[in-house]
């Protein structure tokens, strides 16, 4: 009943969580207090405090009205957080009922017991009828007689002395409130038959059921209707998907949502309205769930019922709050609060849409509103130093760094709370390193570490010094690493001697960087700093000519703690050593080794080159036998039955959303997720497929195993717009799996891909550099778009890629000019320290080019191994 002043009362409540987190108190810890002090409170009814008690309660409420203040003011509200409060709700409410009951048991007073056993089972029966309901489907706020209704309760009844009476009020009133519940939801179900029939028969949800509820007819009709909504006729829609058939299929929330858009366009805002709300009511699951309340809303307000659009937002801030939708929605309920004069409700929803949601085009617009709002005469609340940093915060990670780093600089500037002016000078620092300022980071990170606590100060230090170096000066970098290894952290330490010793490397001075790579390996065996110094402990050897030397260091290497990740490289340096050293038939076995643990990685493609016979590939045990098509890895699977309905359908943009569900549950099998892979791939989305591939399917990959169907490499290796490709390299005298390997490692096959430099499409190509190879074409670059067109880019990358290769003849050197620029490969060309192309690879100074040059390298080899016989 007193739900409905939640704005009003979250009005003045609010300011309090803002307080209390910049106290630095967090809501599970106000949740807990609450839980103590209404244990408290039962121990004093138990001892006949009764007016304590109902202190006691007084204070227990406050700590659960504030742990939700707390919880929207810091951006903590979570669902796991919304189950914890309820839970422990519950059984704050026991214990302060089992203390009543234990009070009038030991007057003895066996009527007043029983009154207060009463109480305590409507109080939980109330809980319990709504938890039910929302599990099946129903949202059931009715009653009275809520949480806080019992609370004032039980409080009057104390102070006032009236216990006896408010146990009556509170036992017939909260079973009365349940009784009221369990009858709505009943209602419910009977008006609402889908959702009866859903709970009456979940024989819809089985393989075979979701597989064969789709009749032929049906399909056929769907796919018309469909086909005509998209291009502009409803009416087939409307009709099709208003039946029973449509409305108890497995895909009923797609089809509620759809039918919903298609009524509107019809004009019956009515029932479109009705259509998006069931979406809520029979699947609140659904991915669509808050997707249908705005819509809802939109409908209702675009009809003049303001309320009803305000609950309806009301509705989804509260249920799902960290959904796609929530900045859309506050700018509505903005909207929808200024139509209803509620300036101050519509205050607070534009500014928390400006803390939350910065970089949206809605923020924007509240902005504009804030303003207006202001010049009316509505007093608008300044942002607290918490919110206004984490507004910057997130302003950085929604890829507005400049924006980030001036707002975050004022903050640091006027805040004398040490750890909000740390938190704004990260964000000044990492803004400044986004945009290629690393002295300006630098800066900001000394600034930092100066005013952070003494704990937090190495890691500061570390990043500025890091910062230094990327910037070109070394020489300050140096004596601030020098510091921390002889003052910071066991990591810091490791950290900061890795950073010096690789400093030194990189400017000549190869006798200091060894000392200090050995220390590194002698004090930090197990840890990857140990690995990374022993792999440049056996380079320095190698450069230097004392190949034995760096023989016996990769091989110390190859089987250290903290080289796991350098084993593949280190045995295959190991081998080179001893073929340089000896002869080819005394590294043939070292070769062997990778080629036995993973042959079809960089390390293993090259050793296969210097061996006389390969050896065959051992038989791996995978986490699970893979079908040699992958869409058999569903073949009884509820959810991708709803994947390829709605894909059959036409419905093709909502079963890639689907999809992404069924990949989520599916983590950690590997045949769902093989399955899933191939989906994508079917649809041209290689793209998503390799995101999977990366990252469940690497170690699989490299391992070769002989029982690997063709499906899965054309997975891990994608070759689409096949001819384009093709005819692109041909143009420009280049192999075509080079072509396709470099396209799969810049863009993953995905046309649109727009990296944060502003590269774009399959091959990633920088206007500046593509705008005079169109105009030479003749081709109109109009602002770049032509980019995102694939033959186009493939053209236009293929002949830059090959006037790269034939200025520097050996591929590996244009890759690492197509990913670095021209100008650094012939800098680096220029200073090598040795003729080996292989070795001279290892000695890239970027990390990022010379794994980019590895990565195409087998790439390559691999779309020719796979494709090359078609």
């Amino acid at each position: 009943m007193l739900g409905r002043y939640r704005d009003s009362v979250r009005a003045w409540s609010d300011p309090v969580g803002r307080t209390l987190f910049r106290l630095r108190l967090r809501p599970n810890h106000l949740t807990m207090c609450g839980l103590l002090v209404s244990a408290c409170a039962g121990a004093a009814f138990v001892f006949g405090h009764v007016r304590l008690a109902g202190v006691l309660l007084i204070l227990a409420g406050l700590f659960d009205l504030f742990d939700g203040s707390l919880a929207r003011a810091s951006g903590q509200a979570t669902t796991f957080g919304a189950f914890l409060d309820s839970v422990i709700d519950r059984y704050s409410d026991i214990l302060v009922m089992l203390g009543i009951v234990v009070l009038y048991a030991r007057m003895p007073h066996a009527r007043g017991a029983l009154i207060a056993m009463a109480g305590l089972a409507g109080s939980v029966m109330v809980s319990y009828t709504k938890a039910r309901a929302e599990s099946i489907g129903v949202t059931c706020d009715v009653g009275m007689m809520e949480r806080p209704e019992r609370l004032i309760c039980l409080i009057a009844g104390a102070l006032l002395g009236l216990m006896e009476p408010a146990l009556w009020v509170l036992a017939v009133l909260a079973n009365l409130t349940a009784l009221q519940r369990i009858l709505f939801t009943r209602r419910l179900l009977l008006e609402r038959p889908v959702l009866g029939l859903v709970l009456a028969a979940p024989v819809l949800f089985l393989p075979t059921t979701a597989a064969a509820s789709l009749s032929a007819e049906h399909e056929v009709a769907w796919t018309q209707a469909v086909s005509a909504y998209q291009q502009g006729d409803p009416d087939p829609l409307a009709r099709e998907f208003s039946t029973e058939a449509a409305l108890t299929s497995p895909i009923r929330d797609y089809i509620r949502y759809v039918l919903a858009d298609a009524l509107a366009r019809r004009g019956d805002v009515a029932g479109a309205q009705a259509a998006a709300l069931a979406v809520v009511d029979r699947d609140p699951d659904s991915r669509l769930a808050p997707r249908a309340l705005l819509l809802a809303a939109t409908l209702a307000s675009a009809g003049g019922d303001e309320a009803a659009a305000h609950a309806a937002l009301k509705r989804l801030l509260e249920r799902y709050p960290d959904s796609a939708e929530v900045p859309e929605a506050l700018y509505l309920v903005g909207q929808t609060a200024e139509a209803r004069q509620q300036t101050d409700v519509a205050a607070d929803a534009y500014r928390q849409l400006r803390v939350l949601a910065p970089t949206t085009a809605y923020a924007e617009a509240a902005g504009d509103r804030l303003v207006a709002l202001m010049q009316s005469g509505t007093p608008l609340p300044v942002l607290s130093l918490s919110e206004r940093i984490d507004r910057a915060e997130r302003l950085l990670k929604g890829g507005v760094p400049k924006t980030a780093a001036d707002e975050a600089e004022v903050i640091a500037s006027e805040s004398r709370d040490a750890g909000i002016a740390v938190r704004a000078l990260r964000v000044v620092a990492d803004a400044a390193a986004r945009l290629n300022r690393y002295d300006a980071a630098a800066r900001a990170l000394d600034l930092a570490a100066n005013r952070a606590p003494a704990g937090h100060r190495g890691r500061l230090r570390l990043d500025q010094a890091r910062m230094l170096i990327r910037a070109g000066q070394d020489k300050r970098a140096l004596p601030i690493l020098a510091l921390i290894s002889t003052t910071g952290a066991e990591s810091e330490i490791a950290e900061a001697l890795a950073l010096q010793a690789r400093a030194l490397d990189d400017a000549g001075r190869d006798a200091e960087a060894a000392a200090l790579y050995r220390q590194i390996a002698t004090r930090f065996p197990n840890r990857d700093v140990a690995g990374a110094a022993m792999w440049r402990l056996g380079w320095l050897a190698w450069l230097r000519g004392d190949v034995g030397t760096a023989g016996e260091q990769w091989a110390r290497l190859a089987e250290a703690p903290g080289g796991r990740a350098f084993r593949g490289a280190a045995l295959y340096w190991r081998g080179r050593a001893v073929e340089h050293v000896r002869d080819r038939a005394a590294a043939e076995p070292i070769y062997g080794k990778i080629l036995t643990e993973a042959p079809r990685s960089y390390y293993g493609m090259l050793a296969a080159r210097r061996v006389a016979r390969t050896p065959e590939t051992p038989r791996r045990t995978p986490p699970a036998t893979l079908p040699s098509k992958p869409e058999d890895a569903f073949a009884a699977d509820p959810g991708f039955a709803r994947v390829d309905m709605l894909r059959r359908i036409g419905l093709v943009e909502y079963a890639w959303e689907e999809l992404e569900d069924v990949v989520q549950a599916s983590v950690g099998d590997y045949v769902r997720l093989y399955g899933a892979s191939g989906a994508y791939v079917r649809d041209e989305r290689y793209h998503m497929a390799l995101r999977i591939a990366r990252r469940h399917f690497g170690s699989l990959a490299v391992s070769g195993d002989p029982t690997l169907p063709r499906a899965f490499w054309e997975i891990i290796y994608p070759l689409g717009w096949r001819t384009e490709v093709a005819d692109a390299a041909q143009r420009a005298g280049l192999d075509p799996y080079l072509v396709a390997a470099v396209v799969r490692e810049e863009s993953s096959y995905y046309p649109r891909a727009v990296s944060r430099a502003g590269a774009r499409g399959l091959m990633q190509l920088m206007p500046a550099t593509a705008r005079p190879m169109a105009d030479l074409r003749g081709l109109a670059f109009e602002g770049g778009s032509l980019l995102d067109d694939p033959r186009a880019n493939l053209d236009i990358g293929a002949s830059f890629l090959g006037g790269l290769v034939k200025e520097f003849g050996d591929p590996r050197v244009a890759l690492a000019a197509y990913n670095a620029g021209p100008r650094r490969a012939r800098e680096w060309l220029k200073a090598r320290r040795t003729s080996d192309m292989e070795a001279w690879v290892e000695q890239i100074p970027y990390d990022e080019t010379r794994q980019y040059v590895k990565r195409v390298t087998l790439s390559w080899e691999e779309y020719r191994r796979i494709y090359g016989s078609d």
